[in-house]
């Protein structure tokens, strides 16, 4: 997956600088930085009974929740963008990511377990996305020429490491992407500068089965949906080159 990803970003390098002179309307740029993330999961019980093993008995709980995986932490980040600009101001593009984190894992099979599990865990997460970015100012002299805000419509691919305990939250979540930058202008048509990032995902399940089945089938876990509508945040700041 990896390495079809960088393929693409090279495809798309490549044929932005080979047509931007002739073009004028294509849009290439570069990031690489550092993120902070945090993720939550949990789900909600669907009988709320638990079995207390110091009485040996079935207890109600309304606030009962088991699957629960939670991990702070950060570390480089790699995005690229190319797109398309019909005027100065927008420009429609793509977005090709690659998130590293390194940090601290917690796992715990039901909220009233008193066992958890804490590991340090490397994850490797790919996002692909699609939107738009605006320079609203135009003007050279202006001291807010090269700002900028962008959106993107994200598309996250989690590393499941929490399978090894047995849990079954899906694989890849849906979210926006929103940031804020400046570019200052070092030649005709290159820029350098800074990015702020923020990213916002949610657990792609619509339901606890998977596909759609309501059967309980051995050897194979539903892909269940977390309590919680928003599951991982990004914040993130890079050093940014854009060609335009």
């Amino acid at each position: 997956m990896f390495r079809r990803i960088l393929q693409i970003v090279a495809c798309l390098a490549c044929a932005a600088l080979a047509f931007s002179d002739d073009s004028g309307f294509l849009y290439f740029e570069a990031s690489l930085g550092g993120h902070y993330t945090k993720s939550d999961y949990e789900t909600e019980s669907s009988t709320h009974w638990y079995h207390d093993k110091a009485r040996d008995e079935m207890v109600y709980d309304e606030d009962l929740t088991y699957d629960i995986y939670s991990f702070k932490g950060g570390g480089p980040i790699l995005d690229v963008q190319a797109g398309f600009s019909p005027g100065e101001r927008f420009i429609f593009l793509v977005d090709f990511g690659l998130a590293v984190s390194i940090g601290n894992s917690r796992y715990k099979l039901y909220s009233r377990d008193k066992e958890e599990y804490n590991r340090t865990e490397v994850m490797i997460r790919p996002i692909f996305g699609f939107g738009f970015k605006v320079y609203p100012f135009l003007a050279e002299s202006s001291f807010l020429y090269g700002t900028f805000i962008g959106a993107t419509l994200s598309f996250m691919w989690t590393d499941n490491l929490w399978e090894d305990y047995g849990m079954a939250y899906s694989g890849f979540e849906v979210g926006g992407k929103f940031e804020v930058g400046k570019l200052w202008k070092v030649s005709e048509h290159y820029f350098v500068g800074f990015t702020l990032n923020m990213g916002i995902y949610a657990s792609a399940v619509g339901d606890n089965h998977e596909d759609g089945d309501e059967n309980f089938q051995i050897g194979k876990n539903p892909k269940r949906a977390p309590v919680d509508g928003i599951n991982n945040l990004h914040l993130g700041i890079s050093l940014t080159a854009a060609r335009k």
